[in-house]
């Protein structure tokens, strides 16, 4: 069996963490069957190509197909948008066409997060009679998501509708996301498989000893991780214990600016975007990863420090109860409180030591490792093959 992915977003060398949770579903199931993923990306700035690029990657099953595009500039701005996706469009599906003529047609493809890729989908359902199936992560479906799929016009919102009720099946990556897309649109057959972690990377090791209580966290910093209330939080709590925190990911000025403004310099240590494997050795050293999200769909970082043995205090959203229990693995935080935060980081620091650090780990293996996870969606293609969905 060899299934073709169609990846709105992916990781590249453009954008190295974009997508990269599709990445590392479709390294879960090329080990059960061979998987090629196919994703165009606009080179906005002619850093890879001054026209198009073709780079594919393959390891074991694993092919990775990425087109990279220069888009065509005038100087008028919908007009660039309209021509970029031309563009996109002859690309994509030149390269489904080179796919079927090189293996044949697929029994379906399979399309991750509906926008974009699912107009190409939608294409080759109508060209070549060939059905898709569709795994979405998106956040943007929430009402208080920012971005917002509200925000784009009618014409997007017509074909949303029409990729995912186009779709032969949906699978999602928590339930909370599948209940929130059920209620939207008309779907056929659902299914939640959950984000995976790399037990090979993301597991126990050994903390150094000493009185600092360490924290990480680990995101986009954007307006949806609310990084601001926790450095709000912690300046609360900064004269009650010796700690540091570290923040993986990009802050804005604004936000470094605010570290200052709550004389946090010593305890917040900045650490950019690193390798997960760079990320792992640093969990590994800390007592607790804080994620104070505004709306998620799952949390991987949430699994990852699990696995490490790593406790979380996370806001209280229904999504992170799929993956969080009380006092064992986490401890949950009202939202946009920083200081409800607070008093729960204070708590978390007087029962640090409750943990299980042995058990979170394994049950974050057990439930979410490659293994486990690619087996779902490799259940799931045997089901569609034998047209029991």
């Amino acid at each position: 069996m060899k299934v073709l992915w169609l990846a709105s977003i992916y990781p590249s060398k453009l954008f190295p963490y974009d997508g990269d949770f599709i990445q590392r579903h479709a390294r879960a199931t090329s080990l059960f069957c061979e998987i090629e993923v196919l994703h165009v990306v606009k080179d906005e700035n002619g850093i890879v190509t001054q026209d198009v690029k073709e780079m594919v990657v393959t390891n074991g099953q694993l092919t990775e197909r990425i087109i990279y595009y220069k888009p065509i500039k005038s100087s008028i701005r919908f007009i660039d948008r309209f021509l970029s996706s031309l563009k996109y469009k002859r690309l994509s599906r030149a390269a489904v066409k080179k796919y079927i003529s090189e293996n044949g047609e697929p029994a379906f493809f399979h399309l991750h997060m509906a926008m974009k890729s699912g107009l190409t989908a939608l294409w080759a359902k109508r060209k070549y009679n060939i059905p898709y199936l569709l795994t979405e992560h998106w956040s943007g479906y929430q009402d208080e998501a920012v971005p917002n799929i509200n925000d784009y016009n009618f014409i997007y919102h017509y074909y949303w509708n029409k990729i995912i009720t186009g779709a032969m099946a949906s699978t999602y990556v928590s339930a909370d996301l599948q209940k929130l897309i059920e209620r939207k649109y008309k779907i056929n057959y659902t299914l939640v498989i959950p984000n995976v972690v790399n037990t090979g990377v993301f597991y126990p090791g050994e903390r150094t000893q000493d009185d600092t209580i360490r924290f990480i966290h680990v995101s986009t910093m954007l307006y949806q991780k609310n990084p601001e209330a926790i450095l709000q939080a912690l300046a609360l709590v900064k004269h009650e214990f010796k700690f540091e925190i570290y923040f993986y990911g990009l802050l804005t000025a604004p936000q470094v600016e605010l570290i200052t403004r709550l004389s946090l310099q010593q305890q917040v240590l900045l650490k950019g975007e690193v390798p997960q494997e760079e990320l792992a050795k640093s969990i590994q050293q800390c007592d607790a990863l804080i994620l104070y999200s505004r709306f998620e769909t799952f949390g991987c970082v949430l699994i990852e420090a699990n696995a490490c043995g790593v406790p979380v205090i996370v806001s209280d959203l229904d999504v992170f109860h799929e993956i969080v229990e009380e006092g064992v693995n986490g401890i949950f935080a009202k939202g946009e409180d920083p200081e409800a935060l607070a008093d729960k980081i204070k708590e978390f620091v007087a029962k640090k030591n409750s943990f299980n650090k042995n058990s979170i780990a394994a049950t974050a293996a057990e439930k979410y490792n490659y293994k486990k996870v690619g087996q779902q969606f490799f259940d799931l293609y045997k089901k569609i093959l034998s047209g029991t969905i």
